[in-house]
């Protein structure tokens, strides 16, 4: 697992006893923890030959789900409305390997971060002269639409940003040269490579904190989320699930 480490940080966390108007966790408790993902994101979230969604985040949220005693009920959507559909209360929370941003921090709040890693650039392999994201002005760029990686790119002067609902379509646009690079996760790059042979990773980019997203209303059910995330870490768990997906 290149480069991407646990967040041993979880563990230094003090949780804040915070008062909340309404009580998230109470109808958690009594209704079951609804959650919305993308499945396209493997090894975080993707379909399976049954079409289920599994990976890293959806074993996550589950033992969570089992720490907390509540049940978790997972639902596919694009990755554009996962913050929306939480905001609009569909959802309690978001598993979606999502990056913690400051522009996102305006609107949502942010579990702990259990996972850190780099971004990383893929392009086809014949393809030279792209290693930084500045090589990518003048290149047609393909990246999911809605993420923090869309708004990296849209930051880069002279790119060309193609955004796609899901990222294995940005993939395919890649491998079909309908796009010349795209940028993703460093940990997902590494399994669309496998999956698309003609497609390479030639450099990565800074680093990202990836974390569950909930409602700021929803102190009381954050509080309750870093808990778990704390003694999964601590019990050994979460490292077993990252041996389980990303080694």
């Amino acid at each position: 697992m290149n480069k991407m480490l646990i967040c041993a940080a979880l563990s230094c966390f003090a949780l804040a006893a915070q008062a909340t108007a309404a009580s998230c966790l109470a109808d958690v408790k009594a209704g079951g923890l609804s959650v919305v993902t993308s499945p396209d994101y493997p090894p975080f979230e993707s379909l399976d030959k049954s079409n289920k969604i599994v990976g890293f985040d959806i074993d996550l949220i589950n033992l969570v789900g089992q720490q907390m005693g509540v049940k978790v009920n997972v639902v596919g959507q694009s990755f554009d409305g996962l913050i929306p559909s939480l905001l609009a209360r569909k959802a309690d929370l978001v598993a979606a390997g999502i990056t913690i941003t400051d522009e996102r921090k305006k609107s949502v709040a942010f579990s702990l971060p259990y996972i850190s890693g780099p971004n990383a650039i893929v392009v086809r392999k014949e393809t030279t002269g792209i290693k930084k994201l500045a090589d990518l002005a003048g290149k047609s760029v393909a990246v999911q639409l809605g993420t923090a990686q869309e708004k990296l790119v849209g930051d880069v002067k002279g790119a060309n940003v193609k955004s796609y609902n899901l990222y294995t379509d940005a993939a395919l646009a890649v491998q079909t040269r309908q796009a010349d690079a795209m940028v993703l996760h460093k940990t997902v790059a590494d399994t669309f490579v496998k999956i698309y042979p003609d497609l390479k990773i030639v450099g990565t980019l800074g680093s990202l904190r990836t974390a569950f997203a909930m409602r700021k209303d929803c102190a009381d059910l954050t509080n309750r989320v870093n808990a778990a995330l704390i003694q999964l870490r601590n019990s050994g768990e979460m490292d077993k699930l990252v041996t389980k997906w990303f080694k």
